[in-house]
């Protein structure tokens, strides 16, 4: 893995997904696609395991940081380390899964897998806010109403798994990854 070139397009993306979510909600809602899981999706398609746990640390304790949660007397937002980072791994590891089953260089493939990856997701960062809640945390949480929307989120990330796929499979050589291309016997050399 070319972890630079990790960082570039993670800030990229990152900065897409801070800067046009209000943009490209739908109406009034705050359902909105994601940029970050996409890009998940792609590396968990074509990264050694290894690699690839890391990859969705990194990137889920990145949206951690960034999305921070608002709190029930109307106080500053808190920052909650935890949720996202393990939602991204646990996705991270269904696309390992099912990524021997997958054609790798279609891009349809990264826009099915992207629905999958994010709800995983949203089911692990809503479960781990509901419990928090539960116990008592003074978070402002509504669990049904937050797992709507985050599921409906979910699924528009088809449309930025199938666009960001024509940018980001050109990529993988730059990256280091191996997406189903052939590769050469090294005895044959």
């Amino acid at each position: 893995m070319n972890w630079p070139l990790f960082a570039l397009i993670s800030w990229i993306l990152f900065g897409l997904e801070l800067g046009f979510r209000d943009a490209l909600r739908l109406g009034p809602t705050p359902i909105a696609p994601s940029f970050v899981v996409p890009f998940l999706v792609f590396v968990s398609i074509s990264a050694p395991p290894n690699v690839l746990r890391i990859a969705a640390l990194i990137l889920g304790l990145v949206t951690d940081l960034t999305f921070p949660i608002e709190l029930r007397d109307g106080g500053p937002s808190a920052t909650i380390i935890g949720p996202y980072a393990l939602g991204y791994l646990l996705a991270s590891q269904l696309v390992l899964t099912l990524r021997s089953m997958m054609i790798r260089r279609n891009p349809l493939t990264v826009a099915f897998l992207s629905v999958l990856a994010a709800a995983v997701a949203q089911i692990v960062v809503v479960t781990m806010f509901t419990t928090r809640s539960v116990i008592g945390d003074p978070i402002d949480w509504h669990p049904t109403h937050e797992l709507l929307t985050r599921l409906a989120s979910a699924l528009t990330c088809s449309v930025s798994g199938l666009v960001l796929s024509f940018v980001l499979l050109p990529l993988a050589p730059l990256l280091g990854l191996n997406i189903g291309l052939a590769r050469r016997n090294p005895r044959r050399s």
